[in-house]
């Protein structure tokens, strides 16, 4: 009753009229759909594309294999908005995908964290679920009961970075001891800097030797380089999407300084950082909560070959964010076959219940009464190049999800030498 009376005063705000609010369904035919909010302009619009792209992959494979069969093979309709790469634009967008689409089951997004949080009272108002591969704790932490992270949270991937360098350490001696965290300022940035100072706290052969952030979107970080190199860094640990993480590595280039990088995500996994940086992004590591060669996809022969099905598709790697969207319907879709019906708090309820094996690193989801899968594990990619000649992020750590070997790089040979 309280999703009805939500959404009629919703329409009728921003509509100036009734418009029908049943989440029910209307008809055999009528598509079952899933709503998208995403950056498809501003900067981080590429983030958009993919996102678009894996979540299209995934309605047109359920589709195309039957559609909902619990549901006498509803298609699903996957509903895409921009979010313009802005926090207060998102909010907006959910009440205005809510209103336009009073049958909308299920919705996912939205590329960053501070993207995420202002949309979540929105979505908990009208009972509908949201799902999220996005890492702040902060999202399932206000005791939201329709809000699902189905993956790893900014404490897990500082702990992989950190378990990675001292691997690296142990394994070819490389004594690597003094880590620089540099990190934009946003949700994402702060978390993933909070957490990568306390995993660095809890080392016994590493210290945090520099520790700084910046603005987004920069157009020169040399002053934040020049700091790294005065404080010996060796190892560095940045939080950055595409424009910045390639600024900050063309940047160390033009100063000669070769620390290894351990990504934080975002911009170092996606397929433009390896396209402009060409031969220099080889053995470029960095952690991720998705990877479309993780040990959990390549086991499942349903998912095994959705990384090449993507590229195939659309010319390009899947990236992180391509696999994450396609996880999102996918678990949708499951939920939905679980319950056979429309009816959202049904559908939250059986996506809580969820014990399945997905696209999600760390094997059967187990979400907690927060909303968070507590099996959830980051991995650590390196971008390699393979037989063909192009260079894709594969999965090297933890044992448990790696698929290929880790390969030395010039600069690591020349340390453990």
């Amino acid at each position: 009753m309280k999703k009805v009376i939500f959404c009629f005063l919703l329409a009728l705000i921003l509509a100036g009229g009734i418009i029908s609010c049943t989440r029910s369904t209307t008809g055999a035919a009528a598509p079952i759909k899933i709503g998208m909010i995403f950056p498809f302009s501003g900067p981080n619009a590429d983030q958009g594309v993919f996102n678009r792209q894996g979540a299209q992959l995934a309605a047109d494979k359920i589709n195309s294999a039957g559609g909902i069969k619990s549901l006498g093979g509803r298609k699903l309709e996957v509903l895409f908005y921009d979010n313009q790469s802005s926090s207060d634009v998102s909010r907006q967008v959910a009440e205005r995908l809510l209103a336009e689409h009073p049958d909308v089951i299920a919705a996912h997004g939205a590329s960053a964290s501070a993207f995420v949080l202002p949309m979540l009272a929105s979505f908990e108002k009208a009972q509908v679920p949201f799902l999220t591969a996005q890492t702040s704790q902060t999202i399932t932490g206000q005791g939201y009961e329709y809000a699902f992270a189905f993956a790893a949270q900014s404490p897990q991937f500082a702990a992989t970075q950190v378990a990675m360098l001292e691997w690296l350490n142990q394994t070819y001696n490389l004594g690597m001891t003094k880590v620089g965290i540099i990190y934009e300022d946003s949700e994402w940035g702060l978390t993933n800097s909070q957490a990568a100072r306390n995993e660095i706290g809890k080392s016994r052969t590493l210290s945090l030797a520099y520790d700084q952030k910046y603005q987004a979107s920069s157009s020169d970080l040399s002053a934040l380089i020049v700091g790294l190199m005065n404080a010996g860094c060796d190892a560095v640990f940045p939080t950055s999407y595409t424009q910045d993480a390639k600024l900050i590595f063309n940047t160390m280039v033009q100063y000669k300084y070769s620390p290894l990088i351990i990504g934080g995500g975002a911009g170092f996994l996606y397929p433009v950082f390896a396209q402009d940086l060409g031969d220099l992004v080889d053995g470029v590591l960095s952690v991720a909560s998705h990877n479309y060669d993780a040990k959990t996809i390549r086991d499942n022969p349903q998912f095994a070959k959705t990384g090449e099905e993507y590229e195939a598709r659309f010319k390009e790697i899947m990236p992180e964010q391509g696999v994450s969207a396609f996880n999102a319907v996918y678990l949708v879709a499951q939920a939905l076959e679980k319950t056979g019906s429309t009816d959202t708090t049904e559908l939250r309820d059986a996506i809580r219940e969820l014990t399945i094996t997905s696209l999600t690193p760390g094997g059967n989801l187990n979400f907690d009464n927060t909303g968070w899968n507590q099996n959830g594990v980051a991995v650590m990619i390196q971008w390699q190049r393979d037989q063909d000649g192009v260079f894709r992020p594969h999965s090297v750590f933890p044992p448990s999800e790696a698929t290929v070997d880790f390969q030395l790089t010039d600069m690591l040979k020349e340390r453990a030498k």
